[in-house]
Parts: structure tokens; sequence; C-alpha cells
């Protein structure tokens, strides 16, 4: 009996033990279930742990089942939370998936389209650029985001010895080939081919001369020879170092497609610039006609035009008025064809009716410059040129304009006018001290001159206003020690002339300024006080 009961206390022993496995099971299950579902893992219906507790349920009685029962709906209870949150993951998962996919789709077409919006931009340059230079640093700029490459440089052909010229990027250093040169420039211009080096130093076509002297390291090359309308090269398109592996077959294709563009675009250019070339040379003929009536105005237009575009130039003038003010400047007195020669040649002062016929110049300037076909913005030109000896208090001539009547672009020519005329010898005349000279002007302050031209033009760094003083003076060429007044301005060029206390690097400067100054005068030459 007692061993009877011994092995029946065994076996419920037995039976406690296995319940216990069971239920140390389940709670292992659960932890891994949480674990599961920590990792947004889902327990469907016929999950391990349900399916085993749901035959633990079966098993061991009303107790234990209302326990796993509990345990169960709990866990289809967050189960159901767990699939809600997935839901909800995965839409928003889909969701930034799409946006992903969209984006992605967006930057490959627009990876597509920006060598087409730079071929555009390319072709819209011509209807708004018409300067040679402005347009080349258009189009190498735009080249160089099309094909992804370091350096584009476009040789243009000179039509009278065939060299090749460039600009690095458009701009900085010119750099020159000769036609017949070893490199992959000259073959091409020479051939009329392409030339694709996707390794340069491993081929004997390409010549380290100019690495050597800009310093740059070229790995890789394409060049593409440019055309004009008679199919002969115009030009070449060199395309340097690719910056993901080399220039393809692709890229081929993109540089033949904007050489074939851009040689239109510079044939148009150099047209331009041949046509405005010969204008200004004309121009400038006509104004030194005048001039050269009598010896001692010899260059006084070309100076005055000179100085007039440095003043314009520091004072940010966009570049059409520059225009004007070159044509108006360098034609400023072309009137004086109808002053005769014995009063512009007399020598001392004039009399009051002499005055009075040096004065109709003006008007006549007008009348003469009125019959040219100056169209567009040029079309100031004649008013500018003839408005140059009015004042801002309004005693000028000879339309008596006064103040802010009086063009901007005339007041800069008027500055120029008086300065060059102060600094020349005259008939009636010597040239004028330079400290006498600045007295001359600042006294003419808001009276006669623009203040602020006036401090435009004495804030000019010193060397260029003293290359133009110089220029067209008789002499065979301007002095090469002028160079030196490269960190003066001119206002302070005076103040040394007058005495001013020097700094270390101006020691000297108003000694060589008062010897250049007098170079060539009669021994006999004073200074008008």
């Amino acid at each position: 009996m007692a061993k009877h009961m011994s092995s029946a206390g065994a076996d419920k022993s037995m039976s406690q033990g296995r319940q216990k496995d069971d239920i140390e099971s389940y709670i292992e299950e659960c932890r891994q279930f949480v674990a599961k579902a920590r990792r947004f893992e889902l327990v469907s219906e016929d999950s391990p742990a349900v399916s085993r507790y749901l035959e633990l349920q079966n098993k061991n009685g009303s107790k234990r089942r209302s326990v796993v029962t509990k345990l169960v709906e709990e866990l289809k209870v967050k189960e159901q939370a767990l699939r809600k949150l997935e839901t909800d993951l995965t839409k928003r998962e889909v969701d930034l998936l799409e946006r992903q996919i969209k984006q992605y789709g967006m930057q490959l077409e627009l990876e597509r389209l920006r060598p087409l919006s730079g071929l555009y931009r390319v072709i819209q340059a011509m209807a708004t650029e018409r300067k040679l230079e402005s347009l080349l640093s258009i189009i190498t700029k735009e080249t160089r985001n099309i094909l992804g490459c370091d350096q584009c440089r476009v040789f243009i052909r000179e039509s009278n010895n065939g060299e090749l010229w460039t600009r690095a990027n458009g701009k900085g250093t010119e750099i020159r080939l000769p036609f017949a040169s070893n490199t992959p420039v000259g073959l091409t211009a020479r051939t009329g081919r392409v030339v694709n080096l996707p390794d340069v130093y491993a081929d004997n076509r390409f010549s380290a001369e100019l690495d050597e002297k800009t310093g740059y390291r070229t790995k890789s090359v394409l060049c593409v020879p440019m055309h004009n309308r008679n199919h002969e090269v115009i030009g070449v398109f060199e395309v340097l170092n690719k910056k993901e592996g080399t220039f393809s077959e692709e890229d081929e294709e993109w540089l033949n497609g904007l050489a074939a563009v851009a040689g239109g675009l510079i044939e148009q250019a150099q047209s331009y610039a041949e046509i405005e070339n010969f204008v200004i040379r004309t121009l400038e003929t006509l104004a030194q006609t005048i001039d050269k009536r009598d010896p001692l105005t010899a260059g006084h237009s070309m100076r005055v035009t000179r100085y007039a575009l440095l003043i314009g130039e520091a004072l940010g003038i966009p570049e059409i008025d520059m225009n004007v003010l070159r044509y108006a400047a360098m034609m400023h007195d072309y009137g004086k064809i109808g002053v005769p020669e014995a009063v512009l040649w007399k020598n001392g002062r004039l009399t009051p009716q002499e005055y009075e016929l040096v004065q109709t110049h003006a008007r006549i300037t007008y009348e003469l410059l009125s019959n040219l076909p100056f169209n567009g913005k040029l079309a100031a030109v004649p008013y500018v040129a003839s408005c140059h000896h009015e004042k801002l208090d309004g005693s000028g001539y000879y339309r008596k304009l006064k103040g802010q009547e009086i063009p901007f672009l005339t007041r800069i020519i008027t500055v120029a006018d008086v300065f060059d005329a102060l600094t020349s010898v005259r008939h009636y005349r010597n040239r004028m001290a330079i400290s006498k000279v600045a007295e001359v002007m600042e006294a003419g302050r808001e009276n006669h001159f623009d203040p602020e031209v006036i401090d435009a033009f004495f804030n000019l760094p010193c060397d260029k206003v003293l290359k133009v003083m110089e220029s067209d003076r008789g002499q065979n060429s301007v002095p090469v020690e002028l160079d030196l007044f490269h960190d003066l301005s001119l206002g302070r060029l005076i103040e040394l002339v007058d005495g001013a206390k020097t700094h270390p690097n101006e020691e000297g400067l108003a000694d060589l300024f008062q010897r250049i100054y007098c170079a060539g005068l009669p021994p006999d030459y004073q200074a008008l006080d």
C-alpha cells in the first residue's frame, strides 16, 4: 500500500513537474512572443505559443484553462494592436518609399535634362550677348556643367596667322598655341577631327608643355573642332579631366552639338566685333583729324576718352552706357571743324568775339553727330557729347543746362576734358602745375563739376592716370617708371607734390613725377600759376 502510495506520489510529483515545465515553457514562449512583437513580428492565430497553451487548456482543467484563456485573450488584444501598428508603419514606409522613388526618378530626369538646359542657356546667349569674351565665358561655364569636367577652353583661330588663343574657363591669362603645335588642340584644328585621350601622359599626341606653363595637371582630354558656315575650322573645344571616369562617346556627341551651336555664335560675335572695331577706328580717325589740325592738341580726344572710361569703370557705369561714354568722349570736340584755325591756333588769350566762335563748336558737334546712325541707347551720343561745356550752376554753354539737367555721362566727360586741357600745353598758356590743377578742379566742385565724379577721379590709381596723361604727346613710349605709382591714388600723388610726409614706399615719387611731367617741354618752360 505504502509502495503503491509511494508510486502514486511519485506519479503525482512527475505530473506536477511536467506542469511546471509546461508553464515555464509557456512563459518563455510569451517572452519570445513579446521579443518578436517588439521587432514588429506578427503573432498569427496558429502561433506556437497560442497553440501550445490551448493544448494546455484542454489538459489541465478549468482553473488553468481560465488562466490560459485570459493570457490568450490578452495576447490577441496585443496582437490586434500590433497588427494596427504594423499596418500604420507599413503605410508610412510605403509612402516614404514612394516619395523616395519619385524623388529619385525626378533626379534622374533632371540629370537627363541638365545637358539640355545648359545647351538652352548657350543658345539663349546668342540673343543676349554679342561680346566674344563674355560669350566664351558663358559657353565654358555651361560646358563644364554639362560634361562634368574640371576645365573647358574654347580656342579661337586667328584669321591672319592661324594662331589659336583662349583664356582658361573663359577668363584669366591668355593662352596662345601655334596652329602647328604638337597638342590635341593643334591636331584637332589641323585635321578637323575629334581627339579623345583618356590618359594623356600615356599618349604621344599630348605635350606637357602647356601644363608646365600653367601649373595645371591634365589627366584626360577631349577636343572637338568648331566650324563656320563655310565648314572651315574656326576654333577648337577642349574639355579637361572628366570628374568621373573618362570622356565617353556620349560626351563626344554632346560636345559636337555644343561646338555646332558655339561655332555659329562665335562667328557672329567675331563679325559684331569687327563692325564695332571699324566704327571705333572710324570715330577715332575723325576725332584725330580735328586734334591734329593743331600739334598742341594732338591726342586730346583720345586722352579724354581714356580718362572718362577710367572714371566710368570706377563708378560702375553699365556696359551699354560705357559705349555711349566712349563715343561721346571721343567725338566731343568734333564741332571744332567749324571754328577757324586762326582762332584755334591763336597764341595768347582770346577776345570775347573769338571765344564766342569757339563756343559754337558744342552746337556744331551736336548737329554733325546727329547725322550719324547712332541707334538705340547710342542715340544719346550726340546730346551727351555736345553738353560737355555745361556747368552745374547753369553758367556753361550752349544750352545753359543746370544740375541734373546735364546728363551724368556728360559730367564725367567734363571732368576728363578739363583735366586734360589743364595738364596740356596750349597756345594761350603753359602746362599747369599739378597742384594748381587740383586747386582749379576743387574750386569747381558743385558749381562746375559733379562732386561724385571729382571724388572718383582723384581716387583713381595714379599709374593709370599718368599713363593716359603722358600718352600721345609725341614721345616714342610712355615712361616705364609710371608703374612705380601703382600703389598711389592721384589725390595722394598731389599731396606728395605739395609736400606731404611720405611713407616708406613713397620716397622720391614726387620728384620722379615732376621729371616725367616736365620731360620734353622747352628748356625755358615755366608752369602756369
